[in-house]
């Protein structure tokens, strides 16, 4: 018989952890001490891991490993440019700062989407101030507050942001995750324990037994049915249908209204 698997767990992406990467040491620890500084400045707690070429970082690299990869273009052996290739084709989400002493290879690097471009400069106080702009900006974003459930799935450990999450549905002795990318992973556990962690964030919504969705991404939400972006339509209970729909009208007027406080 086969055993369950450990339950779904929700990390909080509100701690940084971030990735410097360049080909010379004196670079990695001056802006090892920059962002240090930072994280002591803003009261935040920032893990930081250095790398001397593209290849070390990926070695072990897995999707949403880092907040932020700051990235040398000119390196020896494989240019940041490509280590940032190939963290793309497995990772969208991760914000990649490139670092380089010209600005010459911009072009090449727009089809990473990297997040921010910064021009090294032999001046600290220029240089801190850059990197400092950068943080508060990434620190502002909405994805960067983004947190992360980790389940496993046919064996493997996957790990989505809760933003990505479409809805989960029970199957039986299992329960079937859908993300907003046309994924789907079958996870071996109770629909209870997966609608646990995910009731922790305002944004679900159980709306029938077994089914619980996001209601970031309900396009129409009728007397039977709601209906997902990518047109997916699922049940709703008729009996709760009031309920649930005065929840959902109230979660999107709390969340206009944080907008507009902004």
């Amino acid at each position: 018989m086969q055993e369950s698997l450990p339950a779904p767990s929700v990390q909080s992406t509100d701690n940084m952890n971030i990735a410097l990467v360049d080909d010379m040491p004196g670079e990695l620890m001056r802006l090892s001490k920059i962002l240090n500084e930072y994280a002591a400045s803003r009261g935040i707690a920032m893990k930081l891991s250095a790398f001397q070429s593209g290849e070390e970082l990926l070695a072990d690299y897995h999707p949403l490993k880092y907040t932020i990869i700051f990235l040398d273009i000119y390196m020896d052996g494989m240019t940041g440019v490509d280590a940032a290739k190939k963290i793309r084709q497995v990772d969208n989400d991760t914000l990649i700062v490139f670092l380089t002493t010209s600005m010459d290879h911009t072009f090449e690097a727009f089809g990473v989407h990297a997040y921010q471009y910064l021009l090294k400069t032999t001046e600290d106080e220029e240089l801190k101030a850059r990197v400092y702009s950068v943080l508060d900006d990434a620190l502002d974003m909405d994805s960067g507050k983004d947190d992360i459930i980790t389940f496993s799935s046919e064996g493997e450990t996957k790990r989505l942001p809760l933003s990505s999450v479409l809805f989960a549905q029970s199957q039986r002795n299992y329960v079937l995750v859908n993300d907003i990318h046309g994924g789907s992973y079958l996870i071996r556990i109770t629909f209870s324990s997966i609608s646990e962690t995910l009731k922790k964030d305002s944004r679900f919504l159980q709306i029938n037994r077994g089914i619980i969705v996001n209601m970031d991404h309900i396009t129409d939400f009728g007397k039977n049915t709601c209906t997902l972006k990518g047109d997916v339509k699922l049940p709703v209970n008729v009996r709760e249908q009031k309920k649930l729909d005065q929840i959902r009208q109230n979660y999107v007027f709390g969340k206009l209204r944080r907008k507009h406080i902004k």
